[in-house]
């Protein structure tokens, strides 16, 4: 197979060479359809894109409402990034496609779940990090997360104040694989300390969560963990309704430390990502891999603990 070249792309679409290297050296205005052709058939033809330092970056999102984990890890990386000098494109999953018709040096993936953004490293020969994805990546994506044992964290925890039943609250499950790894956490700690699993675990979106309440009633738990700070909020808040005193009758934990936890009275204990190191740990990974071309590495940051009143004394 002959070398692929500008001109022989440009003669397969029969388009002029000066439109084919703009478009695949990013200088100049090229349509957009235009563009996409290019690229596809540069790809498809085996052709090396020119090297270029467009400084641009493009964020992976699974979609446009931020709050919560989401509000507080793109904050913290938008502004590791900025100090790095790059520049920043939020793209929704459902527009993943934009991803040909812009040059971007490196790509940060924030998407959770598996299909099309594990082959962008094949369709798009740039740097790739994974942030708090899935912890099973192909071998050309790096990695950057929050320990695998956060979960274990909180409820060793809760088991060392005296909490002997512990109610997990989680978010849904369902083609999410970070929330169904740290329900396999809660499954084993469940089965080291001789609990039954089905009892003490309900999946619920947040507008479910105070429909949980009677379920940790029947089973008798005396501490709730929740997967995030708006599941402890309103699930604590649903508690005092019902004249269940904090700590008191039941000790109280969540994750994530935005603002509900110290607004809740008492306030609440929670684990918490470190999203500053998360944030610093993936620039620098991408950084290296784009100017230096390091090859891909995988990262852990732990959690954090912050003890506050919600959780019962030792003794």
């Amino acid at each position: 197979m002959s070398k692929a070249t500008i001109r022989s792309i440009a003669g397969k679409l029969n388009i002029a060479p000066a439109t084919v290297h703009r478009a695949l050296s990013g200088s100049g205005s090229v349509a957009l359809s235009t563009r996409r052709r290019i690229i596809r058939c540069a790809n498809e033809s085996g052709y090396i894109l020119p090297e270029r330092n467009s400084r641009n970056i493009a964020v992976l999102v699974p979609h446009f409402r931020f709050f919560g984990y989401m509000a507080q890890m793109l904050s913290a990386l938008e502004k590791v990034l900025h100090e790095h000098c790059y520049h920043v494109q939020l793209i929704p999953e459902a527009d993943i496609a934009v991803l040909g018709d812009h040059m971007f040096d490196g790509i940060i993936s924030m998407v959770w779940l598996e299909g099309e953004v594990l082959s962008l490293p094949q369709e798009y020969p740039i740097p790739m990090v994974s942030l708090n994805s899935a912890f099973s990546m192909p071998e050309n994506i790096s990695l950057v997360a929050s320990g695998k044992d956060g979960i274990l964290q909180a409820l060793n925890y809760l088991k060392r104040h005296n909490c002997r039943r512990i109610f997990f609250v989680s978010t849904l499950t369902e083609k999410n694989p970070i929330a169904s790894e740290r329900l396999a956490s809660f499954r084993q700690f469940c089965n080291e300390n001789a609990v039954d699993f089905d009892r003490m675990h309900r999946a619920v979106s947040a507008s479910e969560v105070e429909s949980v309440l009677p379920d940790i009633l029947i089973s008798r738990a005396d501490g709730v963990f929740c997967a995030s700070e708006t599941f402890a909020f309103r699930l604590g808040r649903a508690m005092q309704k019902q004249g269940i005193a904090i700590p008191g009758d039941i000790s109280l934990m969540g994750m994530e430390d935005e603002q509900l936890n110290t607004s809740f009275d008492p306030p609440i204990t929670a684990i918490r990502q470190d999203f500053e190191k998360l944030a610093r740990a993936t620039v620098e990974v991408l950084a290296s891999a784009i100017e230096k071309h390091i090859p891909v590495r995988n990262i852990r940051v732990p959690y954090t603990l912050i003890e506050r009143s919600s959780v019962r004394n030792c003794d």
